[in-house]
């Protein structure tokens, strides 16, 4: 069955755009989410600690890549500039995460009130989301870019046009390790190590966390790809035939390392989704064959859910609980 009527839907899909940058910079107590400043062993409030908050750094420039606004949530009883620790997960098309308002389709993916409802009862730690806004060059960015060039045959689709786009995946994962990485370091923690720095997307972010991971074993230890695009382009195109092949190559050479990371796949079976299961299968299949076992690479599916964040929203808990959870014996 054929996922999506036109390739301009599909387009419209994968390479969804920011809402306009704002040139203000906004920190949101979420009170209504928090439990209040926290306190000692008596009770007494100590002030130095915080609400849950969300804290946006707009139009923050980059060397590398276009400047973005970035919002960084931050958990109930956050303590800044202490010397505490928090583990960091670097979540990308940042503004559909936090706030409906700001949200692609106006829904969010609520991992601010899932965060914090876990965080609360003790079933994860503390822990901060660094949200990383997209642009109008989603597509670019997010791609990874020694797959995509390593394809072959007809480039002048639909989806391609007659020349491939200028990939900026690369860049992209500059801006994240050079500039994004040591500023969150600088402004609220001290960076955790690798075994405590994650990273996540859905869509063509699932591809592009993946990729990151390949590309910088030495700085992210899990990845969450949640629906991810397997097909990289339109999942009915030339190129998308090549995906699983191309991908698997340059895994292959790749810095990817099952005794030191973990990765999350899924994928849902209704709109887009459901051009994902054989991809899903004939990846499974190869990480297998590479020795992860099924707790080094998870692969997930959620039968009759669809390409949204409305339905990445319904599994945030069981996503937040791979990332942060302890147990992970690969890392």
């Amino acid at each position: 069955m054929k996922t999506l009527s036109t390739a301009a839907t599909l387009i419209l899909v994968l390479s969804a755009c920011s809402v306009p940058n704002s040139s203000e910079t906004r920190t949101v107590q979420l009170s209504e989410v928090g439990s209040g400043p926290a306190g000692d062993a008596s009770g007494l409030v100590s002030p130095s600690r915080l609400n849950a908050q969300l804290v946006e750094h707009a139009d923050f420039d980059s060397e590398y890549v276009q400047a973005r606004n970035i919002t960084v949530w931050l958990p109930d009883g956050y303590l800044p500039y202490g010397n505490e620790r928090y583990p960091v997960i670097y979540a990308h098309d940042g503004q559909n995460l936090f706030e409906p308002g700001r949200s692609y389709g106006g829904v969010e993916w609520g991992l601010d009130e899932t965060a914090e409802r876990m965080m609360r009862t003790g079933a994860l730690p503390p822990a901060n989301i660094v949200g990383n806004w997209n642009t109008d060059e989603r597509w670019q960015e997010y791609a990874p870019q020694k797959v995509i060039e390593s394809l072959s045959g007809n480039t002048s689709s639909e989806w391609l046009g007659p020349t491939l786009p200028t990939l900026k995946a690369d860049a992209y994962l500059k801006f994240i390790t050079e500039e994004l990485k040591p500023f969150i370091a600088e402004t609220n923690q001290p960076a955790p190590a690798r075994e405590q720095t994650y990273i996540m997307g859905a869509s063509m972010g699932g591809l592009i966390s993946l990729y990151a991971m390949a590309e910088y074993p030495d700085t992210f230890s899990r990845a969450a790809a949640v629906s991810i695009h397997w097909p990289l382009t339109e999942p009915d195109g030339n190129l998308a035939q090549q995906a699983d092949a191309a991908m698997q190559a340059y895994l292959s050479t790749s810095g990817l390392d099952k005794t030191r990371q973990t990765i999350w796949f899924d994928h849902g079976t209704e709109t887009l989704d459901a051009a994902y299961p054989p991809h899903a299968a004939a990846m499974e299949s190869w990480f297998r064959a590479q020795g992860w076992s099924q707790d080094e690479a998870i692969f997930r599916a959620y039968p009759g859910t669809d390409h949204s964040e409305g339905a990445w929203a319904t599994r945030a808990d069981e996503i937040l609980a791979f990332l942060l959870s302890e147990d992970h014996s690969s890392d």
